[in-house]
């Protein structure tokens, strides 16, 4: 969501300097990238694994007259080719679920710069207790998942301090995510109306968005700001 990158930014602006140096890792295809270059003065490595994502994202940022600000890197989180120190603001909008916030936290911390900052969104637990079938469905998907409580006790332990979190509302999983993958799916259906293997994957997303939009107070997205003491 623009709204909550926007949000994000603005309570760290005034802790970056005038041209900051910024990391947006597993960038996809740059929609928070793009907003982020709106919004600030410095340079952004965007960095994926996937070429068609990156290609996207460069095509959006020639259209928006930002490419100049903009490098795309196609490399892999758990690999990338930096130099530690290299950074004022890392940012993960949605993407450090495939390492886990733990290993986050541990591992780019090296490549800020002294008084650096993180940004991560992740989806995270909302409430200590939780019905079974929420609880039992997300923890298989996602296994690394946390409470708000734990992911500020694992930034706090990685010698980091806590600037701001907050929770994205409903709307980020109703209106900007399920509302538009229903009606692909209901388009896709139709499109493959006898492959097997196709609608396996419809019907494990179809669970998924119903599972989780009955469950919403359970579990959500938190934007989470982290500086290095």
């Amino acid at each position: 969501m623009n709204s909550a990158t926007r949000k994000a930014y603005q309570v760290i602006r005034s802790l970056l300097p005038a041209h900051p140096s910024i990391l947006d890792i597993g960038c996809g295809k740059g929609v928070q990238t793009l907003e982020l270059a709106g919004i600030n003065e410095g340079h952004i490595h965007a960095l994926d694994n996937r070429p068609f994502f990156l290609k996207c994202l460069n095509e959006e940022a020639e259209k928006k007259e930002c490419s100049d600000r903009i490098t795309c890197i196609e490399a892999d989180m758990n690999s990338m080719p930096f130099a530690n120190g290299s950074f004022d603001l890392i940012w993960s909008e949605g993407a450090v679920f495939i390492i886990g916030i733990r290993e986050g936290l541990s591992r780019w911390k090296k490549l800020l710069k002294p008084n650096g900052i993180i940004v991560l969104s992740d989806l995270v637990w909302l409430t200590e207790s939780r019905p079974t079938d929420i609880a039992s469905y997300l923890e298989e998907e996602c296994q690394y998942m946390l409470t708000i409580q734990e992911v500020l006790e694992e930034a706090l332990k990685h010698g980091y301090r806590c600037i701001d979190h907050f929770t994205l509302p409903d709307e980020g999983w109703t209106r900007e995510y399920f509302l538009p993958q229903k009606k692909v799916i209901a388009d896709l259906r139709k499109k493959y109306p006898g492959n097997e293997e196709a609608v396996q994957t419809f019907d494990a997303l179809d669970f998924e968005r119903e599972i989780i939009s009955r469950n919403l107070q359970y579990a959500g997205y938190e934007f989470f700001m982290f500086q290095v003491n």
